[in-house]
C-alpha cells in the first residue's frame, strides 16, 4: 500500500452543492436528457444522493447547450416569512399558492427581460416589466417574500427594483399591488410569449435547498403545506405550458423523499406528480454487485481524477491491502465492506471513505486499529449528524426516547414482538405506536429486515436503501451495523 499515493486522493466533498472540483469527477448518468430535455419536474432523492450535485452540473451544462438556466437557492430563504403570506382565499393546503405564483412569474420575467431583443410586442412588455418593477434584483425570489405583506386577508407587493415613481406605475397595468391581479396579468403575458417568440433557447427555473433548514421551523404542518403550495404552482404552470405545446420552457424542483412522502400523507393529488419525477437511487440488491454499481463507478472516477499518477488505476490497486491485513479486521473485501457500512448513498460512502484516509495517513499504515478507528468516527458522524439532521424534526420530544429504544433493542436480530416490549419498557408516550415507528426507522434507513436463507443457513438483509418494498412486520429486523456502532460511541 502506497501511503503517499493514497495522500493525494481528491476524494471531493461530501456535498456536492460547493464542492469546487465537481465537474473533474461528476458521474453523469443523463441528467440533461432526462431532466431537461424530459417530463421531468421533480428530482426526488434522500438526503446525501447528489441532488445538489446534479442542480450545479445543469448550470454548467447550459453554456454548452445554448439554454437558460436559472437556480435558485433556498438555503438561507426567509420561510418564516412567507409562511406569513399565507392567501386567505384558499383552503389548506393550498394556501400558499398565490406568493409561489408571483416569485415563479417574477422570475420567468427576469430571465427572459436579459434575452437578446426580439421584435415581439409580449418581449418588449416584459422588459417594460422587468424595467418597472424588479430593476436589477439579484435576489430575486428572497426580495419578493421579504418586500410582500398581508393586509386584511389580501396579499400585496411592492416595487422590489425599479427606480419609476409610484404615481407613474400606478397608472401602468401591472401596477395593482395586489399580487392575485398581477398574477393573473403575468400568467398570461407568459404564455403569450412563449407561444409566439422566436427564441428557441431553452429557459429553466431550478429551485433547490427547499428542505435545507426545515428542521428549524417551529410550525411544521405549515412548512409542509408550504411546500405543497409550491409543488401545485409548479405543475400547474408546467402543465399549462405543455398544453400550449411549449417545450424550451418549465420549472424543477429539487426535494428530499422524505419530505415528498411527508406531503403525499397530506395531499391526495399529490399522486399526480409521479409520472413527472426522477428518483435518484444508489441502491444495490445485492453486495455482489458492488463492482458493477453506480456507487463504485463514483469512487473510481474520483480516484482516477486526483492527477496522473492515477490514469488507470483501480480503488483496489491504490488500497492495495493483503488478505492477511483484511482477515485481521474481520473483513475479506474492503471496499464491499466500506459500502455495507453506508445508508447506500454517495455522502457516505464519501464521508467513510476520507475518514479511512486521514486515519491511514494518521497511523502511517492500515490496520485492525485503523480499521476500528474509522468505522468508530464515521458510524458517529452518521448518526449524531446526519441521521439526527432528518429524523429530529418528525420525532421532535420523541427524539431522546427513540435513541433509547435503539439501545435497548441491541444489536442482534429481534423480533417485531421483542421490539413491541421494549417499546413498552421506555416510559415515555411516544406519538408513533411501535408499527409505526418500526415502519418510519425502516423508512429512513436505521433498520433492516432479516430472515435466515433455509438453504445456507445464513441471514439475509433487506434495507429501503438496498432494496424495494416497504417493512415487513413479519420478518425479523435489525438496526444497521453503522448505526448500532453510532448508537454505543
Amino acid at each position: 500500500m502506497d501511503i503517499e499515493l493514497i495522500r493525494k486522493i481528491d476524494f471531493g466533498e461530501i456535498d456536492g452543492y460547493g464542492d469546487p472540483n465537481l465537474e473533474k469527477y461528476f458521474l453523469d448518468n443523463g441528467y440533461w436528457e432526462k431532466i431537461i430535455n424530459g417530463n421531468v419536474f421533480f428530482v426526488v432523492g434522500k438526503k446525501g444522493t447528489g441532488k445538489s450535485a446534479i442542480f450545479r452540473m445543469i448550470e454548467n451544462e447550459s453554456y454548452k447547450n445554448g439554454a437558460i438556466i436559472v437556480n435558485k437557492d433556498f438555503g438561507e430563504f426567509p420561510f418564516e416569512k412567507l409562511l406569513e403570506l399565507n392567501d386567505d382565499s384558499f383552503a389548506k393546503p393550498n394556501q400558499y399558492q398565490t406568493i409561489w405564483k408571483n416569485v415563479v412569474f417574477n422570475l420567468f420575467i427576469q430571465a427572459i427581460a436579459r434575452l437578446p431583443f426580439e421584435n415581439n410586442a409580449y418581449y418588449e412588455e416584459i422588459v417594460s416589466y422587468r424595467d418597472m418593477f424588479l430593476g436589477n434584483a439579484v435576489e430575486l425570489h428572497k426580495d419578493i417574500i421579504s418586500k410582500a405583506s398581508k393586509i386584511e386577508g389580501s396579499l400585496l407587493i411592492k416595487n422590489i427594483g425599479g427606480n419609476i415613481a409610484s404615481e407613474v406605475s400606478q397608472s401602468y397595468k401591472y401596477g395593482d399591488d395586489n399580487i392575485t391581479m398581477v398574477n393573473s396579468r403575468l400568467s398570461d403575458l407568459l404564455v403569450n410569449y412563449f407561444v409566439t417568440t422566436a427564441t428557441e433557447s431553452k429557459i429553466i427555473i431550478q429551485f433547490d435547498r427547499l428542505d435545507d433548514n426545515y428542521n428549524q421551523y417551529q410550525d411544521l404542518e405549515e412548512y409542509y403545506q408550504a411546500i405543497i403550495s409550491l409543488f401545485k404552482t409548479v405543475y400547474s404552470f408546467n402543465q399549462l405550458l405543455r398544453s400550449k405545446r411549449v417545450t424550451n420552457a418549465k420549472v424543477v424542483l429539487y426535494i428530499r423523499s422524505d419530505i415528498i412522502k411527508a406531503i403525499a400523507s397530506r395531499d391526495a393529488e399529490s399522486a399526480r406528480w409521479d409520472d413527472f419525477r426522477l428518483d435518484l437511487n444508489w441502491k444495490m440488491n445485492s453486495i455482489k454487485e458492488a463492482y458493477q454499481s453506480d456507487l463504485y463507478k463514483m469512487v473510481e472516477k474520483r480516484i482516477q481524477a486526483s492527477g496522473r499518477e492515477f490514469e488507470g488505476k483501480s480503488f483496489s490497486d491504490v488500497f492495495d491491502i493483503d488478505d492477511k491485513t483484511l482477515k485481521g479486521c474481520g473483513i475479506r473485501d474492503l471496499f464491499k465492506s466500506l459500502v455495507l457500512q453506508t445508508l447506500f448513498r454517495p455522502r457516505d460512502l464519501i464521508s467513510l471513505l476520507k475518514t479511512l484516509q486521514r486515519e491511514i495517513l494518521r497511523n502511517g499504515q492500515f490496520n485492525e486499529a485503523v480499521y476500528t478507528e474509522t468505522l468508530k468516527k464515521y458510524s458517529n458522524w452518521l448518526v449524531n449528524t446526519e441521521i439526527a439532521n432528518e429524523i429530529n424534526p418528525v420525532l421532535r420530544e420523541d427524539y431522546k426516547y427513540v435513541i433509547e429504544l435503539l439501545r435497548l433493542c441491541g444489536s442482534k436480530n429481534i423480533s417485531v414482538k421483542t421490539f413491541s416490549e421494549r417499546y413498552n419498557s421506555v416510559k415515555h408516550a411516544f406519538h408513533l405506536n411501535p408499527l409505526e415507528l418500526l415502519e418510519y426507522l425502516y423508512g429512513v434507513g436505521i433498520i433492516e429486515n432479516t430472515w435466515r436463507n433455509k438453504k445456507t443457513g445464513k441471514y439475509m438483509h433487506r434495507s429501503i436503501f438496498r432494496n424495494e418494498g416497504d417493512f415487513d412486520r413479519n420478518m425479523q429486523l435489525r438496526i444497521i451495523p453503522s448505526v448500532w456502532n453510532g448508537l454505543t460511541v
